[in-house]
């Protein structure tokens, strides 16, 4: 098992690589949305469509992408090839898919369906493979946790870019310009988003060495995936995270509509939420390093605190009236603090179950398990667009109309009402996870003893 010390230098491009991964969540969860509907004029129920044939898309190709990666070996490793020769192709598409060309409504909605296609698979082939790095940079589940400390921070830093950033440089268009606004602030986003990828790849190293099985490949992807599905352990993980997933999103997609139509407040003040949103991103993950550090909190405690405070705190906001509206967008941005101090530890528990896999069914496999979690939160995102391009349509929401009673209760349920019962659900499963610290010490035991006797 590798020990070795792992550089703030190698930490901090490490997370450079998830800066990049978070343009594309940022951009696609808190304004594709939005972009869809009142930039490119695509209807609500048309745009939910094309987020549920993108997750059946994810499904197949994040599977093949991580047992790709697994079964890669090349003189820079298994996992960062893929962030060296997709980086560009990667910036290309976040650009294309926040484009509206002067189509007919029928050729709009080819167009979104073509770019939004690729750019989920140039997503897939630099994100899955990323995931996997973290457990050939180092097998010290506490280096990873560390590593995971500077991540975080740095992929909301991302976050805050898009939230702050690319808003305040669209508002400085008309609405009838609105369209052009985006294009050229996404001319710079996806030059961001490759050269942070290409930074991940030179500034990072694998370590941990992978014995690559060449047999049976045709079927061990199958085999793989019945593993996830009959262990109970790998099922509650994955149930947990698509739900955390499909809260965050709920918050975050619908940020947009909540303080525009519902707190009927300007673009001023939607910057605001957005960047405190991600300011409590830079800093949850940093207390919660600290708290675990100090010993106060398990890794796993760390994370019921995280799942229970994200979902209490969303309570309130279905009560608070509309005018004190300062009060319900503190209650959301609490909220998301909450949900946000659980990042670190549950998106190092994949290297964990990758080594639950390797001890208990003699497999490697973490480019599988981590592009599970990837799908996972593509497929809440895919499930939450679906959600709220049909509660609005249910509601009757009109892009720049109105909004009635029935309006802003749709737009509650999707901003706080579904986030709750997500974090709630999502914590009965986190309780049927019993991969422990005390667990994981007694795999990396059984690991090396393994490993010992095939020397």
């Amino acid at each position: 098992m590798n020990s070795e010390k792992i550089s703030v230098r190698e930490k901090i491009c490490y997370g450079l690589g998830d800066s990049s991964a978070n343009i594309f969540f940022g951009m696609t969860m808190m304004f594709l949305p939005y972009f869809y509907t009142d930039v490119v004029g695509i209807s609500a129920s048309a745009m939910g469509v094309l987020f549920l044939v993108a997750r059946f898309f994810d499904a197949f190709s994040d599977p093949i992408i991580g047992h790709l990666a697994d079964n890669t070996n090349t003189k820079y490793g298994h996992y960062r090839p893929f962030l060296l020769y997709m980086a560009v192709p990667y910036g290309l598409s976040c650009f294309l898919v926040f484009l509206a060309p002067d189509f007919s409504p029928s050729g709009k909605l080819i167009y979104a369906y073509l770019t939004y296609l690729f750019l989920i698979m140039m997503y897939a082939s630099t994100v899955v493979p990323y995931v996997g790095l973290l457990s050939v940079i180092t097998g010290n589940p506490e280096e990873r946790l560390s590593i995971n400390a500077y991540r975080f921070p740095l992929a909301k830093s991302a976050f805050l870019l898009c939230s702050v950033v690319v808003p305040a440089f669209v508002a400085t268009y008309d609405k009838a310009h609105e369209a052009e606004g985006y294009m050229t602030a996404m001319i710079i986003i996806a030059i961001i988003a490759a050269g942070c990828t290409l930074t991940c790849f030179f500034g990072t190293k694998e370590r941990v060495h992978i014995e690559v099985d060449t047999k049976n490949k045709k079927s061990s992807l199958l085999s793989e995936i019945k593993i996830i599905f009959k262990t109970k352990t790998l099922r509650s993980f994955y149930i947990f995270f698509a739900l955390t997933q499909m809260a965050f999103t709920f918050k975050g997609s619908s940020a947009i509509y909540y303080a525009k139509y519902y707190l009927q407040q300007n673009d001023a003040f939607l910057t605001g939420v957005l960047a405190a949103f991600s300011i409590a991103g830079i800093v949850a993950p940093m207390v919660a390093m600290l708290l675990i550090n100090r010993g106060y909190f398990t890794k796993l405690r760390m994370l019921e605190v995280a799942t229970l405070g994200a979902g209490i705190t969303a309570v309130p906001i279905m009560f608070i009236p509309a005018e004190y509206y300062f009060a319900s967008a503190a209650f959301l941005v609490i909220s998301t603090f909450f949900g946000e101090l659980g990042i670190i530890v549950y998106w190092a528990l994949p290297c964990d179950c990758a080594e639950l896999c390797e001890v208990k069914y003699n497999k490697k496999m973490i480019g599988v398990l981590g592009a599970l979690a990837l799908f996972s939160q593509k497929f809440a995102m895919g499930i939450v667009g679906i959600l709220i391009g049909g509660i609005l349509s249910y509601v009757g929401y009109v892009a720049g109309g109105a909004v009635n009673g029935k309006i802003a209760a749709g737009i509650l349920s999707i901003v706080a009402g579904l986030p709750a019962i997500c974090h709630f659900v999502s914590y009965y499963y986190l309780k049927k996870y019993d991969l422990d610290e005390e667990k994981v010490s007694k795999l990396h035991e059984e690991m090396n003893a393994i490993k010992t006797a095939n020397a």
